[in-house]
């Protein structure tokens, strides 16, 4: 059976005001890569989150290691 996420939950997880959350699911979120969307669906008047919906946003919202260019010429 798939876990569930509400809009608090998440706030505190990231430690995030609830509009903000809400903002991730509606407009997104600025990363270098472009912007990001918190997939959810609507209950009524309530925002849900599947487990593997959050998992995957936050993979995707993490910094990555920049990595040195290798200079092959040498």
């Amino acid at each position: 059976m798939a876990e569930y996420h509400n809009i608090d939950a998440i706030a505190d997880r990231f430690q995030r005001n609830p509009r903000t959350v809400r903002d991730w699911i509606t407009r997104g979120c600025k990363t270098p890569d472009g912007t990001i969307r918190l997939q959810a669906a609507k209950l009524g008047k309530s925002w849900v989150v599947k487990k593997e919906w959050l998992d995957f946003f936050e993979f995707q919202i993490k910094p990555r290691p920049v990595l040195e260019e290798l200079d092959l010429d040498e």
